[in-house]
């Protein structure tokens, strides 16, 4: 493991932002949500919480559903990166202060690491990657009528075209997948794009 002479986090806007509503949340609710997050950081198949209950703890930690998402994500950034670095708890803090959390919050997410980190790295250890990998990429740009007949504008979609790989399959090629994307649906993907990017700079 790297001896973190460089910063664990990468402090982009969306990061930043989310570290603000952490600093604003409830404490007493705080250990909950870091706790279940931890728990389920191994399982890429399944969010820590379902739409059921997201629709619930947004309202409970006063947090619009776009915040609460951004919360997790944050949250479960930070115990990446924690896992991926196998980062004593003394050294998490160090890093959580530096990108300006709270005192109160450090202390419970280096508390849930102390009790949960080693768990959590050997389950990530054991977790098998997707059985299907990307090999290449091909999109273009298309205009379609908007949805009101009466209108004559057209709306800009992406098409992407994603080839992938079986690995479990003796090599037979999968049917590429084909994703359509509108402007806002394109700027959300790109705003988790930015997310994943961060987490790879972190680690390379």
């Amino acid at each position: 493991m790297s001896n973190m002479s460089e910063s664990l986090f990468t402090e982009t806007p969306r990061f930043s932002k989310g570290v603000q509503l952490i600093n604003e949340l409830d404490i007493d609710r705080f250990p909950k949500l870091l706790t279940r997050i931890l728990q389920n950081l191994h399982n890429k198949a399944e969010p820590a919480f379902n739409e059921a209950e997201q629709v619930k703890l947004g309202p409970a930690l006063s947090l619009t559903s776009s915040e609460l998402v951004l919360v997790i994500e944050t949250l479960t950034f930070i115990c990446q990166q924690a896992a991926y670095h196998a980062t004593k708890p003394g050294i998490l803090m160090t890093e959580l202060e530096a990108v300006a959390i709270n005192s109160d919050k450090c202390k419970v997410i280096c508390e849930g690491w102390s009790a949960h980190g080693k768990p959590t790295i050997e389950k990530l250890k054991k977790h098998s990657f997707a059985p299907k990998q990307l090999q290449s990429v091909e999109w273009h740009l298309n205009l379609k009528l908007a949805q009101d007949s009466k209108s004559n504008l057209k709306e800009p979609n992406a098409i992407f075209q994603l080839n992938v790989e079986n690995n479990d399959n003796d090599g037979v090629p999968s049917e590429p997948v084909l994703l359509e994307f509108n402007h806002s649906q394109l700027f959300n993907l790109y705003n988790k794009l930015e997310v994943i990017q961060s987490q790879l700079d972190s680690l390379s």
